[in-house]
């Protein structure tokens, strides 16, 4: 057996090196980084701590693990970020579970059963002197109304250490065998519903880590909030899940989020929506209130249960490599010009929503004239429009934030009008199921009475609902009660002073009535009633703040809601000051 191991280590030893010398990095892994593939269920634990069991086929495969949950291309080879990746600051639990391969044939990932009722009591038994109880209880009930609100769940502090979920800070060995490793690497753990009997649902954070409120920067302190709300995703059933944008990914990401991701709301959905076994159904679940509500007791009370609303995230895996922002890369990072693809090694969200609506009728379908169809296909590669340049072809707030649209891609920004990381993508990487032979859209707005989002394209538009569930057919512009010899619109804008919907063509508008479902008399209207707005805008849209705005070129107007005419100073270059483009 010894000279069988021996032989065997000697095989993976030149299997490795070989790799290295072709890939120009190292390629041997050292027992710290076989620890770190055991700990978090990249390799099977034996009953040795001998790197000779291990086939250098299952390192190959382990290695391409690590890096497909750090969001890295999966070359299996142990280059510099894959071994910065192994040492960032992460959740202490594990990513992949050994003994069930099924539970990872999904994006989002279940990693266990879910709690068997809807009132869950927590305990915070003690507190980070760094942070202080105030901070740490308001922000647990923060975490804790994050999930509530697609869980139909509802989580009560109780001063009494018997509760459902016990919440602690402690270092190094602190009692439950999974011992802290000091400042840096696993922050905080938790375990799952019933998991090790009474540690069920618990939640543990890494003393010794710098804990902060909105820390901005690493190099600040850890943010306390965006520990404790991936925390919970465990407590409540959730595994770790190798989308970038998850609440769920193992690793830090920082201040930067904060709220459910597409593929969180998902796995609640199955979880606490879906599932049969769970039966009481106290009165609070019927309550009309408009939104959770967070009492001075830390009890979160979720708003009406609501199915997932799409935050508008492209859901695809993320580009390669791991976003730059990510703690676990240097500054030197390298920048691939890789392009979203999907990859199908699991079910698609999609696949969940499609059988959500499968007992929907299906819509009336339109024929379109031959000389408004579209080509049959255009190329899988278009080049990027210069954004810079303005000439949108549509703007929109959709889900709480901005998207530009211009040619096949669309650019998603911050809430100070910068691009965000990852963008430009085509509009169908965001849009799911919509048609790869419509080459650009002409207007788009969300509607206000049910959070559909309409995009416009030539004489026809298409409806995404609030699950971002593509109703399946075209429909004619000629459904909004526009003219049939209308060919397309400029732009759509629901304004705030009243919340109508505008439509706008040439030098002509029309106000329609989302709710009725039918245009308001007395138009169309000619666009003198927007003084100081040119025929023939691009685009328009209203902002968050309830601003008002329009664009055409490379200008954009600020709009006075109330005084029904442009801000003083305006119009100003869309590019320099929307954008920040130099």
């Amino acid at each position: 057996m010894a000279r069988y191991l021996l032989h065997l280590f000697g095989l993976c030893f030149l299997y490795l090196t070989s790799l290295r010398l072709m890939h120009g990095a190292p390629a041997v892994p050292t027992k710290e980084m076989i620890d770190f593939m055991r700990r978090f269920g990249y390799l099977e634990k034996g009953p040795t701590q001998a790197e000779a069991l291990y086939s250098g086929e299952a390192i190959i495969d382990a290695i391409k693990h690590v890096q497909k949950f750090g969001a890295l291309p999966q070359t299996g080879v142990l280059d510099r970020r894959t071994i910065e990746l192994m040492s960032a600051p992460r959740c202490g639990v594990v990513d992949v579970m050994q003994h069930d391969q099924s539970l990872r044939h999904r994006r989002y990932v279940i990693g266990s059963e879910s709690w068997r009722k809807r009132r869950i009591t927590y305990f915070i038994a003690n507190w980070s002197s760094k942070v202080g109880e105030d901070a740490v209880a308001k922000f647990m009930a923060k975490a804790f109304g994050e999930w509530s609100k697609y869980s139909k769940l509802r989580f009560v502090r109780v001063y009494d250490p018997s509760a459902d979920i016990i919440v602690g800070f402690g270092s190094g060995h602190h009692g439950d065998n999974y011992p802290f490793d000091g400042p840096g690497n696993v922050l905080a753990h938790a375990f799952y519903p019933y998991e090790m009997n009474a540690y069920g649902g618990d939640v543990h954070f890494d003393e010794d880590e710098n804990w902060k409120e909105n820390s901005t920067h690493l190099s600040e302190g850890v943010d306390f909030y965006s520990v404790a709300i991936h925390e919970l995703g465990h407590s409540l059933g959730l595994a770790h899940s190798p989308v970038y944008s998850s609440l769920m990914f193992p690793y830090y990401k920082g201040i930067a989020q904060g709220t459910l991701d597409y593929d969180d709301i998902l796995a609640m959905y199955q979880l606490y929506i879906q599932n049969p076994h769970i039966t009481d159904e106290p009165d609070w679940m019927y309550t009309t209130e408009a939104s959770t509500t967070v009492d001075e007791y830390g009890t979160v009370t979720p708003a009406v249960p609501r199915l997932p609303d799409l935050d508008s995230e492209p859901h695809y895996p993320e580009p390669d490599p791991l976003p730059t922002s990510t703690p676990a890369l240097s500054s030197t990072t390298e920048v691939y010009d890789i392009p979203i693809t999907f990859v199908g090694d699991y079910e698609t969200v999609d696949d969940h929503i499609s059988r959500h609506h499968a007992q929907s009728p299906p819509p009336t379908s339109v024929t379109m004239p031959p000389e408004d169809r579209p080509p049959a296909a255009i190329p899988s590669y278009l080049p990027v429009p210069d954004i810079c340049s303005g000439s949108f072809d549509a703007i929109g707030l959709l889900r709480g934030e901005i998207f530009i649209f211009k040619g096949a891609y669309l650019w998603r920004l911050t809430e100070k009008y910068r691009i965000k990381t990852g963008y430009p993508v085509r509009i169908w990487q965001v849009f799911r199921g919509f048609p790869k032979t419509v080459s650009h859209i002409d207007a788009v707005y969300e509607r206000l009475d049910d959070n559909a989002i309409v995009l416009f394209s030539g004489r026809f538009y298409w409806v995404f609902d609030a699950l971002n569930f593509l109703h399946p057919e075209v429909r004619p512009l000629t459904d909004f009660g526009l003219p049939e010899e209308l060919r397309r619109i400029d732009a759509a804008l629901v304004w705030p002073k009243n919340n109508k919907t505008y439509l706008f063509a040439g030098d002509r508008f029309w106000r329609y009535n989302d709710t009725a479902g039918e245009m308001d008399e007395g138009y169309p209207s000619s666009m003198d009633r927007w003084f100081g707005i040119p025929n023939n805008i691009d685009a328009a849209t209203a902002v968050a703040s309830g601003k008002t705005y329009f664009f055409k070129g490379n200008y954009y107007w600020l709009y006075n809601n109330e005084r029904v005419r442009p801000e003083r100073g305006y119009p100003r270059r869309t590019g320099n000051i929307w954008l920040g483009c130099r």
